[in-house]
């Protein structure tokens, strides 16, 4: 089945395809990763992309509502995941 995919114009290295898995809803993954971590002041939340993306992916959303890919075993990605998924009090 071919795909058209996007890559996001603000977002290198993540693209959005339709995807046959998901009844053509459109779906983040990520072609690249972003390689320095990112300060956890500047992120507003975190997800995974879609398994059925190639590779595996965290998306990074900051407070200036850019999306960056990263890679979800690198160990800084582990700890700001810990941080967001902990609930505040």
């Amino acid at each position: 089945v071919a795909r058209a995919c996007a890559v996001a114009r603000d977002s290198p290295g993540l693209s959005v395809c339709p995807s046959a898995l998901t009844d053509a809803v459109p779906t983040s993954c990520c072609l690249s990763y972003h390689q320095r971590p990112i300060p956890r002041g500047l992120i507003s939340s975190l997800y995974f992309t879609s398994s059925s993306c190639s590779q595996p992916g965290v998306i990074v959303v900051t407070k200036k509502k850019k999306q960056v890919c990263v890679d979800p075993r690198e160990s800084w990605v582990q700890e700001r995941l810990k941080h967001f998924q902990t609930p505040q009090n």
